[in-house]
């Protein structure tokens, strides 16, 4: 992947980001799907234009951005309840749910 040639999704509505992020998504899922584990051991290789900024395995890329994503959505849900915004379902119900 190269920054200096990738295209960026461009914000237009939240509906948009919604079904761009949904396809992006939907995409993930149909190419681990059909990846071996011979190749989750290629390189990823992380670029802005001639500068080389990180390479791993794609099974380190894939296991790093869970992590990532992970750790944000955390900020998130830190960030609503400092806000007294209810906290959605995440790995089930929140306290916020009262289900329980």
């Amino acid at each position: 992947m190269d920054f200096a040639t990738y295209k960026h999704f461009q914000l237009s509505t939240s509906e948009a980001l919604l079904q761009h992020y949904e396809e992006n998504f939907k995409s993930a899922v149909q190419a681990l799907e059909q990846t071996s584990d011979g190749k989750l051991e290629d390189q990823f290789i992380l670029r802005n234009g001639q500068q080389q900024l990180m390479s791993s395995s794609k099974k380190e890329s894939v296991g790093s951005s869970i992590n990532h994503w992970v750790h944000h959505r955390g900020q998130l849900t830190v960030y609503m309840r400092l806000n007294d915004m209810p906290v959605p379902s995440i790995y089930g119900p929140s306290a916020d749910e009262k289900t329980y």
